[in-house]
């Protein structure tokens, strides 16, 4: 097997997604009730080739830069992650990811995968601004986010129908200078 590592990070790395990751695992998280509750694709139920037909349909887009999330020290897929919509008339774009193996969560993965994809987006690609919708009952991400520099920008009143009821979602943000910011405030910390 080819082991490529597009973006690697200290217990992470960041690869294309491949046809051959849609497997049982995948299709099972994709249909997993706790997964998916912030996902739009939990009101329908997913199958193999529903999912096949989203992965060839991002490969290679460069309006949407979708990875695999996988763990360094045993090259297990354990979520996904994408940047776009791109809008590179104005360098922005917004980030979107998951986990889909349960046993990884809490454990600041989330965390890292955000900030690989920040740094590509900013680094890698020239970006000027990232943000991210989070659902008000999604602490997780909520704090995913924060560790990464991001700010709370605004607020969409009843944006969202989750848990059979309406919720606000949070705009999270960051601008390059921002994020320059953050990484010299990150390095003052860790001296």
């Amino acid at each position: 097997m080819i082991k490529t590592h597009y973006i690697k990070g200290k217990n992470i790395y960041l690869r294309e997604v491949r046809e051959s990751d849609v497997n049982d695992n995948y299709y099972c998280w994709m249909n997993d009730p706790e997964i998916g509750q912030y996902m739009e694709t939990r009101f329908f139920p997913q199958s193999k080739t529903s999912i096949l037909q989203y992965v060839q349909a991002h490969t290679g887009n460069s309006n949407e830069v979708f990875f695999a999330s996988c763990l360094l020290d045993n090259d297990l897929h354990i979520g996904n992650c994408k940047l776009g919509p791109i809008n590179w008339i104005n360098r922005r774009a917004e980030i979107s990811m998951f986990i889909g193996e349960k046993s990884y969560w809490k454990k600041g993965f989330g965390t890292e995968i955000i900030g690989l994809i920040v740094r590509y987006g900013f680094e890698t690609l020239g970006l000027h601004r990232l943000t991210s919708g989070v659902v008000d009952t999604n602490e997780g991400s909520r704090r995913m986010f924060e560790n990464n520099g991001f700010t709370k920008e605004g607020i969409l009143k009843d944006h969202a129908y989750y848990f059979e009821m309406w919720h606000d979602c949070y705009i999270f943000g960051i601008t390059r200078p921002q994020y320059e910011r953050y990484l010299q405030q990150q390095t003052i910390i860790n001296q």
